[in-house]
């Protein structure tokens, strides 16, 4: 009677361990996977700490092209003149950024300096076709 038990009981604990087998390897495969993806989430990491020191640009920002600034300051006094705050709402540059870049501008003849309500305005010197 007790090796009938004992042999049940072994049937049982194998047809268990049958069903069990796909799913021990399922979970070693998902932790294969989990090792990999902490391992590209760290190279990851330390390209964008490279990407910052390089070029100043935090994690997760896009440095805008060369000149992208310009262009968009052009592209809105395309339109009529306007100050230094109504270009910062118009191009969603920095005031800072369009400082510079109206700096630039007016060196190189593409942009005028005027006042308008007390306010330095900036325009196209000659309008753009």
């Amino acid at each position: 009677m007790a090796t009938d038990l004992l042999t049940k009981i072994r049937g049982e604990i194998e047809l268990r361990l049958r069903e069990l087998r796909p799913m021990l390897v399922e979970h070693e495969h998902l932790l294969a996977a989990a090792a990999t993806v902490e391992e590209e989430i760290r190279a990851a990491k330390g390209r964008a700490a490279d990407a910052t020191s390089r070029n100043g640009v935090g994690p997760g920002r896009v440095r805008a092209p060369r000149g992208a600034a310009q262009e968009a300051i052009v592209a809105a006094l395309e339109h009529g003149s306007h100050t230094v705050s109504e270009l910062a709402v118009v191009t969603a540059v920095s005031g800072p950024s369009i400082r510079q870049s109206l700096r630039r501008l007016v060196v190189a003849g593409t942009v005028t300096r005027a006042e308008r309500e007390g306010k330095p305005a900036y325009a196209l010197s000659s309008p753009r076709r």
